[in-house]
């Protein structure tokens, strides 16, 4: 554990706070005054752009600098995070088997691990986060299935901000994860009794792995891995 995180922690404890909200977001096609009553429902201040690149050939108004521009006229700080929080990888030692981005390994690098610790450090400061990546539903982003499961094993919580300015836990994605490879994923039987739904779950995050990863090998619309 960081000294960081140790800090806040204590922090935390002495106040009788639970644990620090990291908030995602999916700027879809929204337009930027939208966008903002989003972020200003849940009162972010600050917002990580997790998109490998901060450019958007559908919807321009997301190309990083007017909406660096446009945070910051409205008082949110941008910070933009493709080395630790971004989907599209190169690094072979980054891939799996069939030449696709493998989430635990991107979990297990310095530049991720060095993501999750800027995080602690903006919660120190007094921030207010959330992650933005392009797609509406986390269910479909790696800033569900390749994030917020290390972020919350880190000790935050995750809460995603939907179209609608309503808010999905990660445990509610986790049901919707187990429930899509439910046919596909190990049970306890005769031969395997000890299996867990600890198990289910990590297996139904890597087969979610397999589905929506980026493959440097692949001609593939961009956007869809921003």
């Amino acid at each position: 554990m960081s000294c960081i995180k140790t800090q806040i922690n204590r922090k935390l404890q002495i106040k009788k706070v639970s644990k620090p909200i990291i908030y995602t977001v999916g700027h879809s096609t929204h337009q930027l005054d939208y966008f903002l009553e989003l972020l200003k429902e849940h009162n972010v201040n600050c917002l990580i752009d997790v998109r490998s690149l901060a450019a958007s050939s559908y919807n321009p108004q997301y190309n990083q600098e007017p909406l660096s521009n446009f945070l910051k006229n409205n008082g949110i700080t941008y910070f933009h995070f493709p080395e630790e929080f971004g989907a599209r990888h190169t690094d072979p030692d980054l891939l799996d088997e069939d030449g696709k981005v493998d989430f635990e390994r991107v979990r297990k690098s310095w530049n991720f691990k060095n993501g999750v610790e800027r995080l602690w450090l903006g919660i120190d400061k007094g921030f207010t986060i959330a992650l933005m990546c392009s797609e509406s539903d986390p269910f479909d982003c790696h800033r569900f299935s390749m994030i917020s499961i290390a972020l919350e094993k880190d000790g935050f919580e995750v809460k995603h901000i939907l179209k609608d300015k309503s808010l999905k836990s990660n445990a509610e994605l986790e049901k919707q994860l187990l429930k899509k490879y439910e046919k596909k994923l190990p049970k306890p039987d005769m031969f395997n009794p000890n299996v867990s739904e600890d198990d289910q779950i990590k297996e139904a995050y890597r087969l979610r792995n397999k589905e929506i990863a980026f493959s440097p090998y692949k001609k593939e619309v961009a956007e869809k891995y921003d």
